[in-house]
């Protein structure tokens, strides 16, 4: 690799910090307490899933940290992510967020995790499922928390939530953004970011940067398969 200088050593570090971000916990705010599911069993399986996950979206920070320092490094791949958040990058507030949900939900078709790899449930890596331009419900998620924090969204604004539909359309995994102290749901069903409190889903669990918020169980005291 050639030495960086000046404008590229300045965009390494940057998105460098990303990765290093996605590792790291977050501190539990005033306003989120209220937010808080109560009473709910913790969930070992989860918080290793979800520790993983975070794993797996520093590594493809560190990938694009790469190519943008280098662009002839970039892959396809890579750029198609690119192409997610550039346009999200020239808007402010909402509607920057509102770009990220639109972009990622027209960027990948809904394909469950036994059609794509013959497992009941399999959490992909951001850059994998776009390469894929396939995921199930929690793979729009965690694609969409990799690039609403590339955009600058600070990680302890950002949530994976898994939620059950009321209106019985089963469990359900979402990303969460905190935008003027209130969550909003980025939901790969629809293109209309909701506040989380005007929505038809009970919160189930609430993954954060350090999985401090982490609290999951159903009705029957078992994780959904559809999700879990």
């Amino acid at each position: 690799m050639a030495r960086l200088e000046g404008p590229a050593m300045l965009r390494f570090i940057g998105v460098l910090m990303m990765a290093f971000a996605w590792m790291g916990a977050s501190p539990l705010h005033a306003d989120d307490r209220a937010l808080l599911v109560p009473a709910v069993t913790h969930h070992p399986g989860l918080a290793a899933k979800w520790q993983d996950a975070q794993r797996r979206m520093a590594q493809d920070a560190a990938r694009l940290a790469a190519c943008r320092a280098e662009p002839w490094m970039c892959s396809e791949t890579e750029l198609r992510f690119e192409t997610i958040v550039e346009a999200a990058r020239t808007r402010e507030g909402r509607a920057r967020i509102g770009e990220i949900n639109r972009a990622v939900n027209l960027a990948i078709r809904p394909v469950s995790d036994e059609q794509l790899f013959d497992a009941v449930d399999y959490w992909a890596r951001p850059l994998e499922t776009v390469a894929a331009g396939t995921g199930d419900c929690e793979d729009y998620a965690i694609l969409k928390l990799m690039a609403l924090q590339d955009i600058g969204i600070a990680p302890h604004d950002l949530q994976l939530m898994i939620v059950r539909d009321r209106s019985g359309r089963g469990t359900h995994a979402v990303a969460t953004v905190r935008l003027d102290g209130r969550w909003l749901i980025l939901d790969n069903r629809s293109f209309v970011m909701a506040d989380l409190a005007e929505t038809h889903y009970r919160v189930l669990a609430q993954l954060d940067r350090g999985g401090r918020r982490l609290a999951a169980i159903t009705e029957s005291g078992q994780a959904s398969r559809d999700v879990m």
